[in-house]
């Protein structure tokens, strides 16, 4: 495996964009889109099946763990590229139970998955992006099981 990309978070990403520092522009990405969304899903403004469930994981994911912040790091004794692990499989795991709802065929929800996933894939090689694609898997699991508990009127 190559030597991942330097991230910059929170500082901004290297300019001109390349392929080579695409890491950073994903983490980027997935910090402010995703915290984004996963607060405002958790505030009850996207509502739709479980989303205040999934805004939650989302925001965990996106603003906790993702950016890596040094001073949580070490509060909680790992390292920053554990810490990004952590976050982009909370992300993975909200999106998967966004994918056990109606909601499964939403571009948004699987290009944002991919995203994470290629993030993974970029720091940690195709053991991490597994990982990540497990953390989506047991989401949607999840997500079938709350479904069933909170939403028994409806079919998944």
């Amino acid at each position: 495996m190559a030597k991942a990309s330097p991230l910059s978070f929170p500082s901004l990403p290297p300019w001109p964009p390349s392929w080579g520092v695409r890491a950073a522009y994903l983490q980027w990405w997935l910090c402010c889109f995703m915290t984004g969304v996963g607060g405002l899903k958790a505030a009850g403004f996207l509502k739709h099946d479980l989303s205040q469930i999934v805004g939650i994981a989302e925001i965990i994911g996106g603003l906790v763990f993702l950016p890596r912040w040094p001073r949580l790091c070490v509060q909680l004794g790992i390292t920053p590229e554990s810490s990004l692990k952590v976050g982009a499989c909370f992300i993975l795991a909200g999106l998967g139970i966004i994918a056990s709802t109606h909601k499964r065929k939403s571009p948004i929800c699987w290009s944002q998955a991919l995203l994470t996933i290629e993030l993974l894939r970029e720091r940690g090689g195709n053991i991490a992006a597994g990982t990540g694609a497990v953390a989506m898997a047991t989401g949607t699991v999840c997500g079938m099981v709350l479904g069933v508990v909170f939403l028994p009127s409806k079919s998944l």
